[in-house]
């Protein structure tokens, strides 16, 4: 989840819909000022409704000739598979 107001709507819907089955990754990828905002609504969101969270922090740096948004998606896409 990215703390954004829709992924906080599905993860919220989803707790509801199927209690205990549902947990949630957000991934931190350093790029915003708000990154740590997010991260920190995203466990008290968690708590509150009793989703397990795994948070992963990603080096989404990118290398020359590589946009920062592959980089950034390459990153999430890794952290997943490792969540």
């Amino acid at each position: 989840m990215s703390g954004g107001a829709d992924s906080t709507a599905l993860l919220t819907a989803c707790a509801m819909q199927w209690p205990g089955q549902v947990r949630a990754v957000h991934i931190h990828h350093g790029l915003q000022d708000a990154a740590d905002s997010f991260e920190q609504h995203c466990i008290a969101l968690c708590a509150m409704l009793q989703v397990p969270l795994a948070v992963c922090r990603v080096n989404a740096r990118h290398a020359p000739g590589e946009s920062p948004e592959d980089a950034a998606r390459k990153a999430r896409y890794s952290a997943f598979h490792q969540a």
